[in-house]
């Protein structure tokens, strides 16, 4: 049996996802919450911005800047959580095991390549898999900024810590969902790093992407 605080918790997570699917369909609602941390920069001073940056832990282990070199027109907006080690020696993005994965699973579900979608990291530099409060809260302006400059159609948020910088708090009941995020659709999956350790789920973010070929 629920108690009080479980039922008011329940409660509040339907309301909002409620909320999600209302905005998904087109309506609109009054005192949205702004973001007041973007930085209002052109991509390339955003990017030097970013590359330059000392203000968590994790700017001491970097050696290239873990975002996009230049900006795209892309309709799709992919966003996970922490570069490689090789992404970090090369300064090229999804340069590793894991990236090329990424890249042949968008090819083969989506007929994207690299080219025609954006990708970023939320932890702009190489942090080991590592993350705290104070490193999400210093990099997320970035990520952002970024959005507002593609202004994708749709954005995949790659595992929980995307989806939860976003604004989103339920990563397992709504992982798949197509929600509303500000003029864009948004959707939370799995990231490569938790594929690899659970190939049993592959089939499952396959489906997840093939959700997204309609909006594309």
């Amino acid at each position: 049996m629920l108690n009080l605080q479980s039922l008011i918790k329940l409660e509040s997570s339907l309301m909002i996802r409620s909320l999600h699917y209302l905005k998904a369909m087109g309506y609109d609602f009054l005192d949205e919450i702004k973001d007041e941390n973007i930085y209002n920069l052109s991509f390339d001073n955003l990017r030097k911005t970013a590359s330059t940056c000392s203000l968590c832990q994790f700017s001491k282990q970097r050696k290239h800047i873990l975002m996009q070199k230049t900006q795209k027109n892309a309709r799709l907006f992919v966003l996970t959580s922490f570069g490689q080690k090789s992404e970090n020696e090369s300064g090229i993005l999804l340069n590793s095991k894991q990236g090329e994965r990424l890249k042949t699973l968008i090819y083969e579900n989506l007929g994207l390549n690299e080219e025609n979608f954006y990708f970023s990291y939320l932890i702009k530099c190489f942090s080991s898999l590592k993350v705290d409060d104070f490193s999400l809260q210093s990099c997320l302006p970035f990520s952002l900024n970024e959005i507002n400059l593609i202004k994708p159609k749709f954005i995949l948020c790659l595992g929980y810590y995307p989806f939860k910088a976003l604004g989103f708090d339920d990563f397992n009941s709504l992982r798949g969902e197509i929600l509303s995020y500000k003029n864009s659709l948004i959707m939370a999956s799995f990231d490569m790093d938790f594929l690899e350790k659970n190939p049993s789920y592959q089939d499952e973010f396959k489906k997840d992407l093939l959700k997204i070929k309609g909006f594309i």
